[in-house]
């Protein structure tokens, strides 16, 4: 049995049963830190403070702060899935396609500490982890690219590999600190209207091909 503290928890007895509650509570607060505060400043006591449990039960449910940080990323990340298939789904085709890109992107610009993986407090995250660790999360990134493409239902013109790279460099463009010269959110989109009849083969011109 577990003794935890807190405002509507306190002289409340916690059983094991009770541990995936929390640990839920702790990624949630933890989500959205991380989003306006960045890695650094989410602090284990601000977390423990908000979810009302102490530090000492904090190190029982969690090795080390990274640990949570790394099942934050594989929460939001399965979220993302959620709203891309779901956006998909609702919207066919090429057209479909874009929508979805066009609102990570916006989640990209809205929440910088979380998605821009090239800033120095990212990279102070990165530095915690073990090599195994920052290979499963690349690994993690081309399996969410894998799934978008077949639930996307399009044929490609270009190897998958390099159509994750340009996908990829076209989203980094939300880590633009300001906008330098233009608006990048319509920069982003010429790019993506430039590309991506390149990328995939259009319903229209399947169409063609199957009537031949």
């Amino acid at each position: 049995m577990i003794l935890i503290r807190g405002t509507d928890l306190m002289a409340k007895n916690f059983t094991e049963e009770d541990i995936p509650l929390l640990k839920q509570r702790l990624r949630e607060s933890c989500a959205q830190s991380w989003k306006s505060k960045g890695y650094k400043l989410t602090s284990i006591d601000t977390l423990t403070n908000e979810v009302g449990i102490s530090t000492e039960l904090f190190y029982r449910l969690y090795k080390t702060k990274e640990e949570l940080f790394l099942e934050v990323l594989s929460m939001i990340q399965n979220q993302l899935k959620e709203q891309w298939h779901f956006m998909i789904q609702t919207n066919s085709g090429i057209e479909g396609f874009k929508k979805a890109m066009n609102w990570l992107f916006e989640e990209y610009v809205k929440h910088p500490t979380l998605y821009n993986f090239n800033n120095p407090d990212y990279h102070l995250f990165l530095k915690k982890l073990p090599k195994e660790k920052i290979e499963h999360l690349r690994e993690n990134d081309m399996q969410f690219f894998d799934e978008v493409l077949e639930r996307s239902n399009l044929k490609m013109r270009i190897p998958k590999e390099k159509a994750y790279g340009i996908f990829s460099t076209l989203l980094y463009t939300a880590a633009m600190k300001k906008d330098l010269v233009y608006n990048k959110c319509e920069i982003f989109n010429f790019l993506l209207d430039s590309s991506i009849y390149q990328i995939f083969a259009n319903s229209f011109s399947l169409a063609n091909q199957k009537s031949y």
